[in-house]
């Protein structure tokens, strides 16, 4: 017996970290080593930098400072925040990136305006923020602080109350201590220290000027961050919260090109990861929704010139237009599809396509260890190819996949990408596509057979946890399937198998019991899968054959081509212990697991106690007595 971890390394444990990337986190120099050596730039990759860098200098290059936006849309495991962090270290003139072959058209074409331009790039991870304000404008601060420590603090800040305070505390302080503290950053500067105007003192005529409005917007933003960066300095963290503090987001980005240009920049470079997501975890509120959307628009399209150019790369898995039906009704329904539809409009998309997955895969998780262990899987894969029923290959393969991709993907099947995309992507887990699949690896490196696939039944587990369902209406869905999931399935199971699941850990692998029960669970767990993402095509018409095929392997009949009779058998069997299982009447029947969130059976449970001729006797006198009322 061949296992698959003796052909491809797996690792015993999967280590915290491995496969994800937060750009916003900032990349050591051996993370980026790392990143690099390992990223895989296919062909339809190499087009979406090129893309993205033309973009780029649409938007840099010129004498307009233009404000542009950009999609970066891919499926779940599609390498956004990869392609991200690469696009970041081409910008920055990394050399290393630089030298990747598959870039070089794109580098060498964009070569002489990359070098000219000195282009601030700030990355963000918008999950957590109170606000589109606190996210934005609060990242730029938090990334300047860490990228120019001596730099003057912007001036996002609410000025009017600020004001206020300022004027009082320089009436207790007097104007001698007032000033000096005020200007104790600028005291210490050199004449050439680079921040320009910005490191200029204030007195009591230039503070005045402010107060009394007799100064320019630029005095005024100065003094704000002059202002936070000594006295107030937790208005800082203030403004990060749900109360606010920030001035109007339109004003807000005003101030950042200021900022930045004053700073020697060109350019401002946006990286926006996970700022759908976080929108799409406020759907249930109509109004913070209504308002951010419009701010928003504000990346691309501004009511008074910036100082520099501005380009926003935001990085999405699912339209936002996908999720306002779980929440909105009617006329609000309408309003923000309109709304949504116009933003939509603005913004430039580049695509990062699935077909990169398998390629991806096969390359950095999937690789043979040497020459001799591929062609072993080789000659296995043809051989399961060859016994292979054409009818259980057309359903792994799906309408995406080829046998092409089948190889370079297993012991994975298109299907089971398929599905684990759609569920990832619906269930919304922070993990990458490759980390998902090394888990189900790692679980099963001790018992994965060469020549076998892993069943798409597996991925219950691992897509369940940590899972945060983007909708309300998903979330409801997920918890039912997980409480008819530990409430009747596996109670149905232990009695069938006389098996405990707790103690199935403690089980050798070779007990048949334990192995009956594993198999039938995966059965189980994949109509649990289909429930929650009917919509998908390899769980479309669920029927025993496809359910069987899915799970290929793990039903072995005595008869070749009797195990979808006999999954068939087992769905029924339980479909009479389990009301939600539903098995249709049809030639070829379909099977189907109802998600209710009321539990009728438990329900009419507890009633039989009430169920007696007394009982019923009273209930006909009360009914007759109420009709005769």
């Amino acid at each position: 017996m061949t296992l698959i971890k003796d052909l491809i390394e797996i690792p015993e444990k999967v280590q915290r970290g491995d496969f994800v990337l937060n750009l916003s986190t900032g990349l050591a120099e051996e993370s980026i080593k790392q990143t690099l050596d390992q990223y895989v730039v296919t062909p339809q990759l190499a087009k979406s930098f090129d893309d993205a860098l033309s973009f780029i200098k649409s938007t840099v290059v010129g004498k307009q400072n233009l404000q542009k936006g950009a999609y970066l849309h891919g499926s779940f495991g599609s390498g956004k925040s990869h392609f991200m962090a690469v696009l970041h270290l081409l910008l920055q003139g990394n050399a290393q990136a630089r030298a990747i072959n598959e870039l070089a058209p794109s580098v060498s074409k964009n070569d002489e305006w990359l070098q000219k331009s000195n282009i601030l790039l700030v990355p963000y991870h918008m999950i957590g923020a109170a606000s589109i304000e606190a996210g934005i404008l609060g990242g730029y601060a938090k990334h300047i602080k860490k990228l120019h420590p001596d730099a003057p603090v912007p001036g996002f800040y609410m000025s009017k109350r600020l004001f206020q305070d300022a004027i009082q505390l320089r009436g207790q302080m007097g104007d001698e201590a007032f000033f000096a503290t005020l200007n104790a950053d600028a005291a210490g500067a050199d004449e050439d220290d680079g921040w320009g105007d910005l490191s200029s003192g204030w007195d009591a005529i230039s503070f005045d000027a402010v107060m009394n409005e007799q100064s320019g917007s630029e005095d005024k933003d100065r003094l704000v961050g002059t202002l936070v960066g000594t006295f107030y300095s937790s208005m800082a963290d203030m403004a990060n919260t749900e109360y606010g503090g920030y001035v109007g987001f339109d004003e807000g980005m005003r101030i950042m090109t200021e900022h930045a240009k004053s700073l020697g920049y060109d350019a401002v470079i946006l990286f926006l990861d996970e700022l759908i997501l976080w929108l799409a975890s406020h759907l249930s509120d109509q109004k913070f929704i209504a308002s951010n959307i419009q701010k928003v628009v504000k990346l691309v399209e501004s009511s008074e010139p910036r100082a520099l150019p501005v380009a926003s790369f935001i990085a999405r898995q699912r339209d936002l237009r996908e999720f306002v039906g779980d929440q909105y009704t009617g006329a609000e329904q309408q309003a923000l599809s309109d709304s949504l539809k116009y933003w939509e409009g603005r913004f430039h998309t580049i695509t990062l396509e699935d077909r990169n997955l398998p390629v991806i895969a096969e390359r950095r998780l999937l690789k043979p260890v040497n020459d001799a262990a591929k062609n072993e899987i080789d000659d296995a894969f043809r051989s399961m190819d060859a016994k292979m029923r054409e009818e259980v290959h057309n359903i792994l393969l799906t309408n995406q996949g080829d046998r092409e991709m089948f190889r370079s993907l297993y012991p994975f099947s298109p299907a089971l990408i398929q599905a684990l995309v759609a569920l990832s992507s619906a269930l919304q887990r922070e993990r990458t596509a490759l980390k998902v699949m090394l888990m189900l690896l790692v679980d099963q490196r001790e018992t994965l057979e060469l020549g076998n696939c892993i069943p798409v039944g597996d991925l219950y587990d691992v897509i369940g946890s940590e899972a945060e369902p983007f909708s309300e209406a998903m979330r409801l869905h997920f918890d039912n399937a997980k409480s008819l999931f530990e409430r009747k399935l596996v109670p149905l199971l232990e009695e069938e198998h006389h098996v405990i699941f707790a103690a199935l850990d403690e089980m050798d692998d070779s007990e048949p019991a334990k192995r009956n029960f594993k198999n039938d669970m995966r059965l189980l767990k994949t109509l649990l899968l289909s429930a929650l993402v009917p919509e998908v095509e390899c769980f479309k018409n669920l029927t025993a054959n496809k359910l069987s095929a899915l799970n290929h392997g793990t039903i072995k009949s005595p008869l070749p081509g009797r195990e979808v009779t006999q999954v068939l058998q087992k769905c029924r069997k339980w479909a009479g212990r389990v009301g939600e299982i539903k098995i249709s009447d049809d030639a070829n029947p379909t099977i189907t697991i109802q998600l209710s969130g009321v539990d009728t059976e438990a329900i009419l449970e507890d009633a039989k106690v009430h169920d007696s001729e007394g009982s019923r006797k009273k209930l006909i006198k009360d009914l007759v007595f109420e009709a005769l009322v």
